[in-house]
């Protein structure tokens, strides 16, 4: 996945139109992914995962917008206003 940000209008994805994760396994199958639209002012988005799972590669579908520091307080960050 890629985005270009000089190109983009403004730092919150409620401004994108639809957009989506391709992601393309070595036997040339592809899976997509397309999230929602974001309306709260999300500045961060989780769209996929992905993680190892015993001997390969797996991907989860999750589209989690962030509109604060919500992303790094739910992995024990502490954000002082």
């Amino acid at each position: 996945m890629s985005i270009d940000l000089e190109a983009q209008p403004t730092a919150v994805f409620d401004q994108y139109t639809l957009w989506q994760v391709d992601i393309t396994q070595p036997s040339g199958t592809q899976l997509s992914f397309v999230p929602g639209r974001f309306s709260s002012g999300e500045t961060v988005t989780i769209a996929v995962e992905l993680y190892r799972h015993t001997t390969g590669w797996k991907a989860r579908a999750v589209g989690q917008g962030y509109d604060s520091a919500g992303l790094v307080t739910d992995y024990g960050i502490n954000v002082e206003a």
